[in-house]
Protein backbone atom coordinates (compact mmCIF):
# COMPACT_ATOMS: atom_id res chain seq x y z
CA UNK A 1 0.00 0.00 0.00
CA UNK A 2 1.08 3.57 -0.62
CA UNK A 3 1.25 6.14 2.17
CA UNK A 4 -1.93 7.81 0.87
CA UNK A 5 -3.80 4.51 0.92
CA UNK A 6 -2.42 3.68 4.35
CA UNK A 7 -3.56 7.07 5.67
CA UNK A 8 -7.03 6.52 4.21
CA UNK A 9 -7.36 3.05 5.72
CA UNK A 10 -6.27 4.38 9.11
CA UNK A 11 -8.73 7.28 8.92
CA UNK A 12 -11.73 5.04 8.20
CA UNK A 13 -10.77 2.29 10.65
CA UNK A 14 -9.92 -0.36 8.06
CA UNK A 15 -6.99 -2.74 7.79
CA UNK A 16 -5.38 -4.36 4.75
CA UNK A 17 -5.17 -8.14 5.04
CA UNK A 18 -2.77 -10.70 3.65
CA UNK A 19 -5.67 -11.88 1.49
CA UNK A 20 -5.60 -8.58 -0.42
CA UNK A 21 -8.91 -7.41 1.05
CA UNK A 22 -9.92 -4.51 3.25
CA UNK A 23 -11.19 -5.51 6.69
CA UNK A 24 -13.41 -3.85 9.27
CA UNK A 25 -13.93 -5.00 12.84
CA UNK A 26 -17.71 -5.40 12.46
CA UNK A 27 -17.69 -7.63 9.34
CA UNK A 28 -18.80 -10.94 10.83
CA UNK A 29 -21.47 -13.29 9.50
CA UNK A 30 -21.88 -15.56 6.51
CA UNK A 31 -24.10 -13.50 4.19
CA UNK A 32 -23.43 -10.31 2.25
CA UNK A 33 -24.41 -7.39 4.51
CA UNK A 34 -27.24 -5.38 2.99
CA UNK A 35 -26.83 -1.60 2.71
CA UNK A 36 -23.06 -1.84 3.00
CA UNK A 37 -19.97 0.04 1.86
CA UNK A 38 -16.41 -1.18 1.41
CA UNK A 39 -13.00 -0.24 0.00
CA UNK A 40 -11.75 -2.26 -2.98
CA UNK A 41 -7.92 -2.29 -2.69
CA UNK A 42 -7.50 -5.04 -5.29
CA UNK A 43 -8.61 -2.64 -8.05
CA UNK A 44 -6.43 -0.09 -9.83
CA UNK A 45 -6.94 2.56 -12.51
CA UNK A 46 -5.31 3.00 -15.91
CA UNK A 47 -5.85 6.44 -17.48
CA UNK A 48 -5.83 7.13 -21.22
CA UNK A 49 -5.86 10.84 -22.03
CA UNK A 50 -5.53 13.09 -25.05
CA UNK A 51 -7.47 14.19 -28.15
CA UNK A 52 -7.31 10.68 -29.66
CA UNK A 53 -7.92 8.71 -26.45
CA UNK A 54 -11.32 7.44 -27.57
CA UNK A 55 -10.07 6.56 -31.05
CA UNK A 56 -7.14 4.64 -29.59
CA UNK A 57 -9.33 2.67 -27.18
CA UNK A 58 -11.87 1.93 -29.90
CA UNK A 59 -9.17 0.25 -31.97
CA UNK A 60 -7.77 -1.79 -29.09
CA UNK A 61 -10.66 -2.99 -26.92
CA UNK A 62 -13.70 -5.23 -27.28
CA UNK A 63 -16.31 -2.70 -26.14
CA UNK A 64 -17.84 0.07 -28.22
CA UNK A 65 -16.04 3.10 -26.82
CA UNK A 66 -18.25 5.40 -28.91
CA UNK A 67 -21.12 4.65 -26.51
CA UNK A 68 -19.12 5.89 -23.51
CA UNK A 69 -19.77 9.51 -22.60
CA UNK A 70 -20.09 11.60 -19.44
CA UNK A 71 -23.27 9.71 -18.51
CA UNK A 72 -22.53 6.14 -19.60
CA UNK A 73 -19.73 3.65 -18.92
CA UNK A 74 -19.22 0.02 -20.00
CA UNK A 75 -17.18 -3.13 -19.34
CA UNK A 76 -14.66 -4.39 -21.84
CA UNK A 77 -11.58 -6.46 -22.59
CA UNK A 78 -8.20 -6.00 -24.23
CA UNK A 79 -6.96 -9.03 -26.16
CA UNK A 80 -3.95 -10.33 -28.01
CA UNK A 81 -4.23 -10.71 -31.80
CA UNK A 82 -5.18 -14.33 -31.07
CA UNK A 83 -8.14 -13.19 -28.96
CA UNK A 84 -6.64 -14.10 -25.59
CA UNK A 85 -7.48 -11.60 -22.87
CA UNK A 86 -4.64 -9.52 -21.47
CA UNK A 87 -6.97 -7.37 -19.43
CA UNK A 88 -10.59 -6.84 -18.47
CA UNK A 89 -11.90 -3.53 -17.18
CA UNK A 90 -14.76 -1.15 -16.62
CA UNK A 91 -14.40 1.98 -18.74
CA UNK A 92 -15.67 5.45 -17.82
CA UNK A 93 -14.62 8.95 -18.76
CA UNK A 94 -14.17 12.21 -16.89
CA UNK A 95 -14.50 14.21 -20.10
CA UNK A 96 -13.97 13.63 -23.83
CA UNK A 97 -10.17 13.51 -23.44
CA UNK A 98 -9.87 11.66 -20.11
CA UNK A 99 -10.79 7.96 -19.91
CA UNK A 100 -10.35 5.70 -16.88
CA UNK A 101 -10.14 1.90 -16.97
CA UNK A 102 -10.79 0.25 -13.62
CA UNK A 103 -9.17 -3.19 -13.56
CA UNK A 104 -7.41 -5.57 -11.22
CA UNK A 105 -4.48 -3.72 -9.70
CA UNK A 106 -2.06 -6.55 -10.47
CA UNK A 107 -2.51 -6.16 -14.24
CA UNK A 108 -2.40 -2.37 -14.58
CA UNK A 109 1.33 -2.22 -15.27
CA UNK A 110 1.32 -5.18 -17.67
CA UNK A 111 -1.61 -3.69 -19.58
CA UNK A 112 0.17 -0.34 -19.73
CA UNK A 113 3.35 -1.99 -20.98
CA UNK A 114 1.55 -3.76 -23.82
CA UNK A 115 -0.48 -0.71 -24.85
CA UNK A 116 2.70 1.38 -24.89
CA UNK A 117 3.72 -0.40 -28.11
CA UNK A 118 0.73 1.10 -29.92
CA UNK A 119 -0.23 4.31 -28.15
CA UNK A 120 2.91 6.04 -29.45
CA UNK A 121 1.13 6.28 -32.82
CA UNK A 122 -1.83 8.17 -31.30
CA UNK A 123 -2.33 11.61 -29.86
CA UNK A 124 -2.90 10.03 -26.47
CA UNK A 125 -0.89 9.07 -23.40
CA UNK A 126 -1.44 6.61 -20.60
CA UNK A 127 -0.59 6.45 -16.91
CA UNK A 128 -1.09 4.22 -13.90
CA UNK A 129 -3.46 6.22 -11.67
CA UNK A 130 -4.06 3.46 -9.14
CA UNK A 131 -2.48 5.44 -6.31
CA UNK A 132 -4.59 8.52 -7.06
CA UNK A 133 -7.98 6.91 -6.42
CA UNK A 134 -9.86 5.04 -3.74
CA UNK A 135 -12.29 2.54 -5.26
CA UNK A 136 -15.43 2.09 -3.16
CA UNK A 137 -18.24 -0.45 -3.46
CA UNK A 138 -21.79 0.25 -2.26
CA UNK A 139 -24.57 -2.32 -2.06
CA UNK A 140 -28.24 -2.21 -1.06
CA UNK A 141 -31.47 -0.26 -1.37
CA UNK A 142 -29.99 2.73 0.46
CA UNK A 143 -26.86 2.92 -1.70
CA UNK A 144 -28.38 5.16 -4.38
CA UNK A 145 -29.70 7.59 -1.76
CA UNK A 146 -26.23 7.82 -0.21
CA UNK A 147 -24.71 8.57 -3.63
CA UNK A 148 -27.37 11.17 -4.45
CA UNK A 149 -26.66 12.96 -1.16
CA UNK A 150 -22.95 13.27 -1.97
CA UNK A 151 -22.91 13.54 -5.78
CA UNK A 152 -26.09 15.57 -6.14
CA UNK A 153 -27.73 12.75 -8.09
CA UNK A 154 -27.49 8.99 -8.38
CA UNK A 155 -27.22 6.77 -11.48
CA UNK A 156 -30.64 5.47 -12.50
CA UNK A 157 -29.76 2.62 -14.87
CA UNK A 158 -27.08 0.01 -15.49
CA UNK A 159 -23.66 1.51 -16.31
CA UNK A 160 -24.91 5.09 -15.92
CA UNK A 161 -22.27 7.44 -14.49
CA UNK A 162 -22.63 10.60 -12.40
CA UNK A 163 -19.84 13.04 -11.60
CA UNK A 164 -18.79 15.28 -8.73
CA UNK A 165 -15.48 17.17 -8.85
CA UNK A 166 -13.81 14.53 -11.08
CA UNK A 167 -15.12 11.72 -8.88
CA UNK A 168 -17.39 9.08 -10.44
CA UNK A 169 -20.30 6.93 -9.28
CA UNK A 170 -21.45 4.06 -11.51
CA UNK A 171 -24.45 1.74 -11.29
CA UNK A 172 -23.38 -1.80 -12.16
CA UNK A 173 -26.66 -3.74 -12.10
CA UNK A 174 -30.21 -3.51 -13.43
CA UNK A 175 -31.83 -3.34 -9.99
CA UNK A 176 -30.04 -0.25 -8.70
CA UNK A 177 -28.38 -1.96 -5.72
CA UNK A 178 -24.73 -2.31 -6.82
CA UNK A 179 -22.56 0.79 -7.30
CA UNK A 180 -18.91 1.75 -7.49
CA UNK A 181 -17.45 5.15 -6.61
CA UNK A 182 -14.04 6.17 -7.92
CA UNK A 183 -12.86 8.92 -5.60
CA UNK A 184 -9.68 10.99 -5.70
CA UNK A 185 -7.39 10.52 -2.69
CA UNK A 186 -7.64 14.18 -1.67
CA UNK A 187 -11.40 13.86 -1.16
CA UNK A 188 -11.65 10.20 -0.21
CA UNK A 189 -12.03 10.65 3.56
CA UNK A 190 -14.73 13.29 3.12
CA UNK A 191 -16.67 11.19 0.62
CA UNK A 192 -16.36 8.07 2.78
CA UNK A 193 -17.73 9.87 5.83
CA UNK A 194 -20.74 11.11 3.89
CA UNK A 195 -21.41 7.93 1.94
CA UNK A 196 -21.13 5.63 4.95
CA UNK A 197 -23.51 7.51 7.27
CA UNK A 198 -26.42 5.12 6.71
CA UNK A 199 -24.46 2.14 5.44
CA UNK A 200 -22.57 -0.68 7.16
CA UNK A 201 -18.78 -0.72 6.73
CA UNK A 202 -17.79 -4.19 5.59
CA UNK A 203 -14.88 -6.28 4.29
CA UNK A 204 -14.17 -6.22 0.57
CA UNK A 205 -14.39 -10.02 0.40
CA UNK A 206 -18.15 -9.56 0.51
CA UNK A 207 -17.88 -7.43 -2.62
CA UNK A 208 -15.82 -10.17 -4.21
CA UNK A 209 -18.59 -12.65 -3.34
CA UNK A 210 -21.22 -10.27 -4.69
CA UNK A 211 -19.47 -9.99 -8.06
CA UNK A 212 -19.07 -13.77 -8.11
CA UNK A 213 -22.79 -14.23 -7.57
CA UNK A 214 -23.41 -11.84 -10.47
CA UNK A 215 -21.18 -13.94 -12.72
CA UNK A 216 -18.78 -11.10 -13.48
CA UNK A 217 -15.48 -12.83 -14.27
CA UNK A 218 -12.32 -10.71 -14.47
CA UNK A 219 -8.75 -11.16 -15.65
CA UNK A 220 -6.07 -11.06 -12.96
CA UNK A 221 -2.30 -11.55 -13.15
CA UNK A 222 -2.72 -15.31 -12.71
CA UNK A 223 -5.10 -15.63 -15.68
CA UNK A 224 -3.59 -13.31 -18.30
CA UNK A 225 -3.93 -14.90 -21.79
CA UNK A 226 -5.85 -17.94 -20.48
CA UNK A 227 -9.26 -16.98 -21.85
CA UNK A 228 -11.03 -15.47 -24.83
CA UNK A 229 -13.90 -13.11 -23.90
CA UNK A 230 -16.66 -15.66 -24.54
CA UNK A 231 -15.11 -18.02 -22.00
CA UNK A 232 -15.95 -15.41 -19.35
CA UNK A 233 -19.46 -15.02 -20.81
CA UNK A 234 -18.62 -11.50 -22.01
CA UNK A 235 -20.90 -11.88 -25.01
CA UNK A 236 -23.73 -12.20 -22.47
CA UNK A 237 -22.72 -9.48 -20.01
CA UNK A 238 -22.15 -6.71 -22.54
CA UNK A 239 -18.36 -6.45 -22.58
CA UNK A 240 -18.07 -7.30 -26.29
CA UNK A 241 -19.53 -5.38 -29.21
CA UNK A 242 -20.01 -7.37 -32.42
CA UNK A 243 -20.93 -4.30 -34.48
CA UNK A 244 -18.18 -1.78 -33.63
CA UNK A 245 -15.68 -2.89 -36.26
CA UNK A 246 -12.05 -3.90 -35.96
CA UNK A 247 -10.02 -4.07 -32.76
CA UNK A 248 -7.11 -6.18 -31.60
CA UNK A 249 -8.26 -9.81 -31.44
CA UNK A 250 -11.60 -9.02 -33.12
CA UNK A 251 -11.24 -11.61 -35.88
CA UNK A 252 -10.88 -14.50 -33.42
CA UNK A 253 -13.64 -13.22 -31.11
CA UNK A 254 -16.07 -12.67 -33.99
CA UNK A 255 -15.28 -16.05 -35.58
CA UNK A 256 -16.05 -17.80 -32.30
CA UNK A 257 -19.35 -15.97 -32.01
CA UNK A 258 -20.58 -16.58 -35.55
CA UNK A 259 -18.87 -19.77 -36.72
CA UNK A 260 -17.25 -21.52 -33.80
CA UNK A 261 -18.46 -23.78 -31.02
CA UNK A 262 -17.55 -22.53 -27.57
CA UNK A 263 -16.18 -25.53 -25.68
CA UNK A 264 -15.50 -23.76 -22.37
CA UNK A 265 -17.40 -21.07 -20.50
CA UNK A 266 -17.74 -19.45 -17.10
CA UNK A 267 -19.36 -21.41 -14.27
CA UNK A 268 -19.98 -20.63 -10.62
CA UNK A 269 -19.22 -23.22 -7.96
CA UNK A 270 -18.53 -23.87 -4.29
CA UNK A 271 -15.94 -26.23 -2.81
CA UNK A 272 -14.57 -27.29 0.56
CA UNK A 273 -11.27 -25.43 0.50
CA UNK A 274 -10.05 -21.94 1.34
CA UNK A 275 -6.64 -22.32 -0.30
CA UNK A 276 -7.83 -22.20 -3.92
CA UNK A 277 -6.31 -19.48 -6.12
CA UNK A 278 -7.02 -17.88 -9.48
CA UNK A 279 -5.36 -19.86 -12.25
CA UNK A 280 -5.57 -23.22 -10.44
CA UNK A 281 -6.44 -26.09 -12.74
CA UNK A 282 -9.67 -28.05 -12.51
CA UNK A 283 -9.80 -31.80 -13.12
CA UNK A 284 -12.49 -34.40 -13.66
CA UNK A 285 -12.99 -38.10 -13.11
CA UNK A 286 -13.08 -38.79 -16.86
CA UNK A 287 -9.68 -37.56 -18.08
CA UNK A 288 -6.16 -36.93 -16.82
CA UNK A 289 -6.04 -33.57 -18.58
CA UNK A 290 -7.14 -30.29 -17.06
CA UNK A 291 -10.75 -29.36 -17.87
CA UNK A 292 -10.61 -25.75 -16.73
CA UNK A 293 -9.16 -23.01 -14.54
CA UNK A 294 -10.23 -20.97 -11.55
CA UNK A 295 -11.00 -17.35 -12.48
CA UNK A 296 -11.70 -15.87 -9.05
CA UNK A 297 -12.25 -17.13 -5.53
CA UNK A 298 -13.81 -15.85 -2.33
CA UNK A 299 -13.49 -17.52 1.07
CA UNK A 300 -16.92 -18.15 2.59
CA UNK A 301 -15.50 -19.28 5.94
CA UNK A 302 -12.48 -21.22 7.20
CA UNK A 303 -13.38 -24.28 5.14
CA UNK A 304 -15.30 -23.26 2.02
CA UNK A 305 -14.86 -20.99 -0.99
CA UNK A 306 -17.07 -19.80 -3.80
CA UNK A 307 -15.37 -19.61 -7.17
CA UNK A 308 -15.87 -18.54 -10.74
CA UNK A 309 -14.21 -20.97 -13.13
CA UNK A 310 -13.87 -21.56 -16.84
CA UNK A 311 -14.72 -25.22 -17.38
CA UNK A 312 -15.20 -27.52 -20.33
CA UNK A 313 -18.92 -27.69 -21.07
CA UNK A 314 -18.70 -31.43 -21.58
CA UNK A 315 -17.01 -31.96 -18.22
CA UNK A 316 -19.42 -29.61 -16.42
CA UNK A 317 -22.41 -31.50 -17.82
CA UNK A 318 -21.29 -35.09 -17.41
CA UNK A 319 -18.31 -35.42 -15.05
CA UNK A 320 -17.38 -34.93 -11.43
CA UNK A 321 -15.12 -31.90 -11.00
CA UNK A 322 -12.21 -31.56 -8.59
CA UNK A 323 -9.64 -28.91 -7.77
CA UNK A 324 -6.90 -31.51 -8.22
CA UNK A 325 -6.64 -35.26 -8.67
CA UNK A 326 -7.31 -35.80 -4.98
CA UNK A 327 -8.62 -32.34 -4.13
CA UNK A 328 -12.03 -31.05 -3.06
CA UNK A 329 -15.02 -31.50 -5.33
CA UNK A 330 -16.70 -28.55 -7.06
CA UNK A 331 -20.44 -28.19 -6.69
CA UNK A 332 -21.83 -26.07 -9.52
CA UNK A 333 -24.18 -23.19 -8.72
CA UNK A 334 -26.51 -21.16 -10.91
CA UNK A 335 -25.66 -17.88 -12.64
CA UNK A 336 -28.10 -14.93 -12.63
CA UNK A 337 -28.24 -14.73 -16.43
CA UNK A 338 -29.26 -17.22 -19.07
CA UNK A 339 -26.41 -19.04 -20.79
Amino acid sequence: MTSAQDDFFTAIGATFGNDGHSHFSNSDGEVIPDNSITVLPYYGVLAITGPEAAKFLQGQTSCNVDTVDDQLSCPGAYCTPKGRMLSSFHLARQDEQHYLLRMRRDIVDSTLATLSKYIVFSKAVQSNRSNDFQLLGLYGDRASTAIATVFGEAPMKKWQTVHSANNLAIQLDDDGKIFECWVNNEQAQQYWQQLSKNLTETDSRWWSLLTSQQGWGEVSAATVELFIPQMLNYQLTGAVSFSKGCYTGQEVVARMEHRGKLKRRLYRAVLDSNSVQAGDEIHSNTTTQSVGNIVATTALDNKRSEVLAVISNQAAESAELFLSAEGPRLQLLSLPYEV
